[in-house]
């Protein structure tokens, strides 16, 4: 089996042309963030895969297809390879087996077509609108440039070669861009960086990211602590560390600390959270004992939802991969995080990988808050009753620490802690209703919660309190 990085054209062009002389097997591909996979007969490329385009039409030219993938890698050709040798595995025919070396002079000759009419096409995946009602200008409509390719029986440059000719002559236009289609270009924005809390309201912050459906990192440092705020369309959704009281923070916040907001998109801010609350599936393996390529390859192959952590001297890469497709990658360094496209890592360093999975941990926090709170009226009335009979009951709980008369997170809470936590509150308010009885444990709380009332209009919490009521 042979594997690697790919830099460059010329790194590209070895690897199809060079390795798969003379040879029988399946050569894979994760390049310019797409996956390609070509089966060899004796170096005659006969089957492959491909996840441009996605037809579900028939009388596909897989020829022209084929031509077209490998043009799109070159525009961006870094990435990686792996070949073994497997003869079994079924794929798109290519019609007639081609060389290694006659495809890749034809992708490239396609790529130079290319370059010379996206600035009007834009992406790839514009819809065209032909101006003319002659056949070989109609044969474009409704089309965008790859499904012209696939679906033609001409050679690829000569569909390009038309469709640049029809642009300069105002026989084709762009009129739709599909949602949905195409690469996005992943964008963060720093909405705040490193201002000190004492020129701001953190709760009034807090508030409008929650009326602006804010999306992204809310992060609160100091020199001796870092805390994480997660958020999705306005709600927070993860707190990182989970035995910071947030709560009492907010309440009083440390005006030394500082606040940054970067505003990430929706899709990937839950993937970043995974880094900070998740469990990896593989944890810190250091990069002389694993094969970088095999993941990506892996990853974009199987079409998983996953972050890839790399940890290097400079910072952590976040490498977000959604239904296969890598859509983000961060670097972060120094707690800023800014966006980087190549995938180039600097030995040594640590690969972590986490397979996506739900990170809300908010809704715990709220439950261990209140339970903390009913604990402290209870305190008032019965310190001798609360010690026995409370810490029988939180010792089964071994997420859970007793300290001076507060309990404490010694983990992120799951999906099974978060039910154990609301269990837990609705026996102490149980347990404290009866001893000093539910009207006077309903003054008591509601005295004692009154100055949080801004925190629980920010943090929503009555959409868990419900619950335990």
């Amino acid at each position: 089996m042979f594997y690697g990085y790919i830099g460059d054209s010329r790194g590209l062009n070895d690897v199809i042309s060079s390795l798969l002389q003379g040879r029988s097997g399946i050569l894979e591909l994760f390049v310019n963030r797409y996956f390609l996979s070509l089966k060899v007969k004796d170096g005659q490329i006969t089957e492959f895969k491909c996840d441009i385009g996605g037809f579900t039409k028939k009388n596909i030219n897989n020829y022209n297809l084929l031509v077209y993938c490998i043009a799109e890698i070159l525009s961006n050709p870094e990435g990686f390879f792996a070949f073994y040798e497997d003869t079994k595995t079924k794929a798109t025919p290519v019609g007639n087996p081609v060389g290694s070396d006659e495809l890749m002079i034809q992708a490239t000759i396609v790529r130079k077509e290319l370059d010379e009419i996206m600035e009007k096409v834009i992406s790839p995946f514009a819809i065209f609108k032909a101006e003319e009602k002659k056949p070989e200008v109609n044969y474009f409509e409704g089309k965008n440039i790859v499904e012209a390719i696939a679906l033609s029986e001409e050679p690829v440059v000569s569909v390009v070669r038309r469709v640049k000719e029809f642009l300069q002559e105002g026989k084709l236009d762009i009129y739709e861009f599909r949602e949905g289609e195409g690469e996005s270009e992943f964008e963060i924005d720093y909405l705040m960086e490193k201002v000190p809390l004492r020129k701001v309201n953190i709760v009034a912050i807090l508030e409008s990211l929650k009326s602006s459906n804010f999306s992204g990192v809310a992060k609160i440092s100091s020199p001796t602590y870092t805390i994480n705020l997660f958020c999705e369309n306005g709600t927070i959704f993860a707190v990182y560390p989970v035995d910071f009281d947030i709560f009492e923070f907010f309440l009083s916040p440390d005006r030394n600390a500082e606040l940054s907001l970067v505003n990430v998109d929706k899709t990937v801010v839950r993937f970043i959270a995974l880094r900070y609350i998740g469990k990896p599936d593989i944890d810190t393996v250091s990069s002389n004992f694993m094969e970088i390529s095999k993941l990506f390859l892996g990853l974009s192959k199987h079409k998983k939802n996953a972050l890839l952590l790399i940890s290097e001297r400079k910072g952590d890469r976040f490498i977000v991969f959604r239904d296969g497709q890598l859509v983000a990658s961060l670097t972060e360094s120094d707690g800023i995080f800014r966006v980087t496209n190549s995938l180039h890592f600097e030995e040594p360093y640590f690969v972590s990988l986490f397979f996506h999975r739900k990170v809300d941990n908010i809704a715990s926090l709220v439950y261990l808050f209140m339970i903390n709170e009913v604990l402290s009226v209870f305190m008032k009335h019965s310190p001798t009753k609360i010690n026995t009979m409370v810490l029988r009951e939180v010792v089964k709980y071994p997420f859970l620490t007793l300290q001076e008369g507060k309990l404490h997170l010694t983990r992120n809470p799951g999906e099974e802690e978060e039910e154990q936590l609301l269990n837990l509150l609705s026996f102490i308010l149980d347990l404290c209703s009866q001893e000093i009885g539910e009207e006077k444990q309903a003054e008591e709380l509601e005295f004692q919660l009154r100055p949080f009332k801004d925190i629980f209009r920010v943090l929503d919490i009555d959409r868990y309190l419900k619950i335990a009521q």
